[in-house]
């Protein structure tokens, strides 16, 4: 039985609304496969790039595909962080100067769905908030369940990942669904991935805006598109960020865009913050 106790500990939790600590951004999606990784990777790379000290959290616990897509092999994860063998500073990894990752275990499946008490203890270790960077990358797991929405619920802003699909339409709308009904905090912004042309993400989001307005009475935010672009398969089979292996691409391009975005929220609200208002 979940302990009351717990659940009101976790709201202690949620982000703070001023402008200091870093910018706590989840990357979700309501199914698997739509390249969510793909972009908190890349677009973690990107924000490195150009200066910005960036923490990558891979919040899949129990599967560790970050690792993967950086061709790395880090000795400690987040269930060393949870037990407490480990502290925060020797389970996170350096990637580059600027890029850090808090990495998750491969196949341990206890990992997978915490409780609300381990959700209490991890938050609690995890210190977000309080650490040197400036952007904190949660790649949240694939779908609805009770990490998601702990991933959720930690971010200032939630960019929701899908692809022009149906499916991925309708699993994008629960995901928002379950987000708005547990009343998280921070906007959704939506990239769509792996289009063909331009106008193919603008409509699939449009159709997404439109469900959530009108059954859930919440605007969503269009935060751009990457194009489906072969160098992505290729940096996978090398275990690098595309963004680092073909910069040129039309993908990585677009990865750079959104990177651009991020940055531009993160000024206009520095800039409308009540230490900045004359």
């Amino acid at each position: 039985m979940t302990n009351p106790t717990d659940k009101n500990q976790l709201t202690s939790f949620a982000p703070p609304s001023g402008g200091e600590g870093p910018r706590v951004i989840t990357f979700a999606s309501g199914k698997g496969g739509v390249g969510k990784t793909h972009m908190s990777v890349n677009i973690g790379v990107a924000l490195a790039q150009k200066g910005q000290r960036v923490l990558l959290l891979d919040a899949d616990l129990g599967l560790a595909n970050v690792n993967v897509l950086l061709g790395i092999s880090p000795p400690y994860h987040a269930g060393h962080l949870l037990d407490g063998s480990q502290p925060f500073e020797n389970v996170v990894s350096e990637v580059s100067e600027n890029l850090h990752i808090l990495p998750a275990g491969t196949s341990l499946a206890h990992l997978t769905e915490l409780d609300t008490a381990a959700q209490v203890h991890l938050l609690a270790r995890l210190d977000l908030y309080r650490r040197p960077y400036d952007f904190v990358l949660i790649d949240a797991a694939a779908g609805i369940g009770g990490n998601v929405r702990l991933a959720l619920s930690m971010a200032h802003q939630i960019l929701v990942v899908m692809n022009p699909e149906m499916t991925s339409l309708t699993d994008a709308y629960a995901l928002v669904k379950v987000g708005t009904n547990d009343g998280c905090a921070g906007p959704f912004q939506v990239i769509v991935n792996r289009v063909r042309i331009a106008e193919q993400g603008r409509e699939m989001f449009s159709s997404l805006n439109s469900a959530a307005v009108s059954l859930l009475k919440t605007e969503l935010e269009f935060a751009g598109y990457v194009y489906m672009d072969p160098v992505v398969e290729k940096a996978l089979r090398s275990q690098r960020p595309f963004i680092e292996s073909y910069p040129d691409a039309p993908a990585a391009r677009c990865v750079n865009s959104l990177a651009e975005y991020l940055l531009d929220q993160v000024h206009s609200q520095s800039l409308q913050s009540p230490s900045n208002v004359g």
